[in-house]
C-alpha cells in the first residue's frame, strides 16, 4: 500500500503542468479585488445589493467583472435586501422618528426593490400615527404649553402649528394625517390641566 501510495505521488508530481492563462489568471485577481472591496463596504454597515451594484458602477469595474464579484457575495450569503430593509426601517424610525414616505424614499434610494420595502414598512396606519403623536408631543415644551393657555390672540400656536407642519413634511409623514395630529396635540397642550 505505501508502494503504490508513493508511486502515485512520484507520478503526479512528474507530470508536467498545463501553463497558467495570464487572461483567467487577471480576471481572477481582478474579481477578488472587487470583492474584497465589496467586504469593507459591508464591515461598516449593512448595505442593499442595489447599493453595493451602484457602488461598483461609480468605480466603473467592468460588468463582467462586477457581475461576477455580486454573484460571489450573494453566493456567500453576505447581502440580504429583505433583512436590509426591515433593520433600516426599524432603526430610523427609533433614531430620526420618520414617517413612512421617507423611509420609502430613503429605501429606494438604496436601490431596495418595492415588495422588500413594503414588508418593511407593513405596520398599519395606527403605528405611523401614533408615532407621529409622539414625535408632535416631544416637540411641545413646558414654555409653550404656558404660552398656548394663556395667549388670546392664537399668534404663538399659528406659529407652533407652521413649525410642527414643517418638521412632520421634513420626516416624511403625510399631510393629512400631520394637520390631524397637530390640532388635537394642541388642543391637549392647551387644556388647563387638572388640579
Amino acid at each position: 500500500m505505501h508502494d503504490r501510495l508513493a508511486e502515485r505521488t512520484r507520478r503526479i508530481l512528474e507530470t508536467p503542468r498545463a501553463a497558467p492563462d495570464p487572461e483567467r489568471a487577471a480576471r481572477e485577481k481582478a474579481v477578488v479585488h472587487e470583492c474584497r472591496y465589496l467586504m469593507r463596504l459591508l464591515a461598516s454597515r449593512r448595505r442593499s445589493f442595489g447599493e453595493m451594484q451602484e457602488r461598483l458602477r461609480q468605480r466603473e469595474v467592468p460588468g463582467a467583472i462586477a457581475h461576477e464579484a455580486m454573484a460571489r457575495i450573494d453566493r456567500a450569503g453576505l447581502v440580504d435586501d429583505e433583512t436590509f430593509a426591515r433593520e433600516w426601517v426599524q432603526q430610523r424610525r427609533e433614531l430620526r422618528s420618520l414617517g413612512d414616505e421617507a423611509l420609502r424614499r430613503e429605501l429606494e434610494s438604496k436601490r431596495v426593490d418595492a415588495r422588500w420595502i413594503d414588508a418593511a414598512l407593513d405596520g398599519g396606519d395606527a403605528d405611523e400615527e401614533q408615532r407621529c403623536r409622539e414625535l408632535v408631543r416631544s416637540r411641545i415644551g413646558h414654555r409653550d404649553r404656558e404660552q398656548l393657555r394663556s395667549e388670546r390672540d392664537g399668534t404663538h400656536r399659528r406659529r407652533l402649528s407652521r413649525r410642527l407642519d414643517s418638521l412632520l413634511t421634513r420626516k416624511g409623514y403625510p399631510g393629512s394625517l400631520a394637520v390631524h395630529v397637530i390640532s388635537g396635540e394642541l388642543r391637549s397642550a392647551a387644556a388647563v390641566p387638572d388640579a
